[in-house]
């Protein structure tokens, strides 16, 4: 599943730092691991065949999810539908 939000006007490291915050809280709450590549921009989760990879570009953000077909549906939604709602509210 890919997410992604454009933010016109705002800068690729300005839209980093509020997405690597929104990431940490995501895996923070469903224990994920979590790296990110501050230079890149880009940032990737991964625990038990959950994988979650995102890069900004200039005025957007891009996140890639893949799930093992053993999770739930409810379980990717509700892990969906969380980062769609912080994308959202990014600059609210």
């Amino acid at each position: 599943m890919q997410i992604k939000r454009r933010y016109p006007g705002r800068s690729a490291t300005d839209i980093h730092a509020r997405v690597d915050r929104v990431m940490e809280d995501v895996s923070r709450r469903y224990a994920l691991d979590y790296e990110k590549d501050g230079k890149a921009l880009t940032g990737r989760v991964k625990k038990m065949g959950i994988t979650g990879h995102y890069a900004v570009g200039e005025g957007e953000v891009t996140v890639d999810l893949q799930f093992p077909m053993l999770i739930p549906g409810s379980l990717r939604r509700k892990v969906t539908d969380d980062i769609e709602q912080k994308l959202d509210q990014l600059f609210a």
